[in-house]
């Protein structure tokens, strides 16, 4: 270790002298920019701009004729999407698939009996705290 200004005030590592220039931001490490870099740097920067309008006008175009297209088909709604998934696949031979879509569109069409969706909403705002007392031991909590 050696002392930066020989009275021992401050340490300095000796290490940081051997790390000196291999940054990569170091200016020794900085690259001079000539005429020709400027002039390859500047001709990348146009062809990026020209392929980010080109991507663009593609996705305006589209866009376009996805609501073209939109407007002439009929309202679907899911239920008729799954029946047509089932018909497709049954045409295909794929007979995974068609389970598969069937047992999604079975759910809709006829609803498990089992199941039972219930909510159970107690009002206590207008119970007295014995009465609250009573929910909370009958519940078991």
């Amino acid at each position: 270790m050696s002392y930066a200004n020989g009275d021992g005030a401050r340490p300095v590592a000796d290490n940081k002298a051997d790390k000196r220039g291999k940054h990569p931001n170091t200016i020794a490490n900085l690259k001079m920019i000539t005429s020709e870099t400027a002039r390859a740097n500047q001709a990348k920067g146009i062809q990026s701009r020209l392929l980010n309008i080109a991507i663009q006008e593609e996705f305006k175009l589209n866009a376009k004729a996805f609501q073209k297209i939109m407007g002439d088909l009929p309202q679907l709604s899911s239920l008729d999407v799954l029946r047509m998934a089932v018909h497709t696949a049954l045409a295909r031979d794929n007979f995974e698939d068609a389970a598969r879509y069937a047992g999604m569109l079975a759910e809709f069409e006829a609803p498990k009996l089992a199941r039972i969706e219930s909510t159970v909403t107690t009002r206590t705002e207008n119970l007295t705290d014995e009465e609250l007392e009573a929910i909370v031991e009958a519940e078991g909590l």
